[in-house]
This record gives structure tokens, C-alpha cells and sequence, in this order.
């Protein structure tokens, strides 16, 4: 009829069945008691719908479930090395406590000549010889190899690090702009309310990231480097370990055989003639 509004209807209402026919018949007493008892009943019958929805889904492959919550040390410092250098001792120390005294001298090596190499030798040498451990300086029937080995993951990490305070600084900011606006307007909360509500929310976010990402500086990152150790003779193996750590992508440098060095460049010469 000319000359009456139009009144549309809202493209989600609890009536709508082209919406509501995926969703659990238990569900829909819910949404229709929402949609009529509160103030900002649409928006909200939206999201509930489509976190509804989102939760019925199903994917036909087999979801993917994390791993327990493990931790994992990281090599920041030489120290570091030393530490891990003492605990391969001990372990080849427990080894070879059995041997005849002196009998079988072992022969330290390294596959690549890394700084990380060149220095983790340098400090099990002292380890080993600490522990009473029997070394040669040639080789002999009973070597003892490290090899390392760089791994760098492609995917970025879905949490953010480093982990300082973000959401303590963005619940800081919210409740000061909060309470400026409730202060000034209608005073509904106390000077200060929503700033404290912020940063306690914001803070609360921060631990939660620090308890699961770790407090190691920097939390974990996508390199990451193996380090093995074979106590073996020309024909068999003896005893290993095995060790991982994070690392700096650019300290990945130090875990990886040294570049070689370049051509020298040819020099030309030219024949004076008389």
C-alpha cells in the first residue's frame, strides 16, 4: 500500500526456519526465549547460532589433537653446551665403569667442524677426563661421534612471542577509555573500576601464554637443533644419547658445518715481449 513503511524483518529471527532447521531441536526454545527477553537479541541469537553451528560441524578426516604439555630447554649460551657436555660424560662414564681400567682408550670425534662442535668436544674432553674416563688422542677401536643436526620448521608459530604483557597493556587501555566514558557520562561504575577489570583480565591472559609457552626469553621458536652422541666400534654400536633444543633461527649458525672457503680467484700474466 502506497504510503506505508516497509517493515522488514530481521534475517534472523527465531521463526526463520532456513536458519534454525540445522540446530538441535533442544536448542530452540533457547534462541526463541532470547530473541524475545533481551535488548540485543539479534546480534546475540547470531553468534549463539553460529557457535551452535560451528560445533555441529564435522570434518571427514581425523581432527588433529595436540600433544601433552612437555618442555623443552634452549640453547641460549655456551654454558648451556657445558651442561649438556657434562651429562653425555656422566652417561658415558656409567657406560664404560665396568671396562678394565685404562684398557680401552676412547677417541673423541665430530662428523662436521661446526662452532658448536669445535666447542662441545672442547668441554665433554673435560667432562669425560673429570669423571676418570680413559681418552685417546688417535684414534682407536672405541670412538665417541657427536653429530648435530639443524631442523627449521616452515610454519610460524600460532602464539605470539616473545611473550612480555600485550594484554595486560591492551586491558590497561580499554579500562581507562571505559572509565573515562562511564565517569564522565553516567557514573555507573567507581573511578578506576574498568581499568582494574582490564589489566586483571589482561594479566590473567598474560600468565595463562607465559605458563604454556614457557620462560625461556623469546618462548619457543621454529628452529631447532638434535644433538646425538654414538659410543661405537668399527662394527658396532655401544651407547647414544640423544638431545633437542630450541635455538635462535639466527644462531642456526653455529650448529652447521663452517662454508668453504672461496676459489681463489686465478691471477692472469702477460709475457713482456723484448
Amino acid at each position: 500500500m502506497l504510503g506505508e513503511a516497509r517493515v522488514s524483518k530481521p534475517w534472523f529471527r527465531a521463526g526463520n526456519p532456513a536458519l534454525l532447521h540445522r540446530l538441535p531441536q533442544a536448542w530452540l526454545p533457547i534462541i526463541r526465549s532470547m530473541s524475545s527477553s533481551l535488548p540485543c537479541a539479534p546480534a546475540l541469537t547470531v553468534l549463539l547460532a553460529a557457535a551452535l553451528l560451528a560445533g555441529c560441524s564435522n570434518l571427514d578426516v581425523p581432527r588433529a589433537d595436540n600433544y601433552p604439555a612437555t618442555g623443552q630447554k634452549k640453547a641460549r649460551a655456551v654454558h648451556h653446551w657445558d651442561v649438556l657436555a657434562g651429562d653425555v660424560a656422566a652417561r658415558v662414564a656409567e657406560k664404560t665403569a665396568a671396562w678394565p681400567q685404562g684398557e680401552q682408550a676412547i677417541y673423541l670425534t665430530a662428523v662436521d667442524d661446526s662452532s658448536f662442535n669445535k666447542g662441545f668436544l672442547k668441554l665433554l674432553r673435560v667432562r669425560l677426563l673429570e669423571r676418570g674416563v680413559a681418552l685417546s688422542t688417535v684414534p682407536t677401536g672405541v670412538e665417541l661421534e657427536v653429530q648435530t643436526q639443524v631442523v627449521q620448521h616452515q610454519t610460524a608459530l600460532r602464539h605470539s612471542v616473545p611473550i612480555p604483557t600485550p594484554w595486560t597493556m591492551v586491558g590497561a587501555g580499554v579500562g581507562v577509555w571505559r572509565d573515562w566514558e562511564t565517569h564522565y557520562s553516567d557514573r555507573v561504575l567507581l573511578p578506576g573500576v574498568a581499568t582494574a577489570i582490564g589489566v586483571g583480565a589482561g594479566l590473567a591472559i598474560d600468565i595463562a601464554q607465559r605458563h604454556t609457552q614457557g620462560a625461556a626469553a623469546g618462548g619457543p621458536t621454529r628452529t631447532e637443533v638434535l644433538v646425538t652422541t654414538a659410543l661405537k666400534t668399527t662394527d658396532r654400536y655401544l651407547a647414544g644419547s640423544a638431545d633437542l633444543y630450541y635455538i635462535e633461527r639466527d644462531d642456526a649458525a653455529l650448529y652447521q658445518p663452517e662454508p668453504p672457503a672461496p676459489a681463489p680467484t686465478p691471477v692472469r700474466t702477460w709475457k713482456v715481449a723484448q
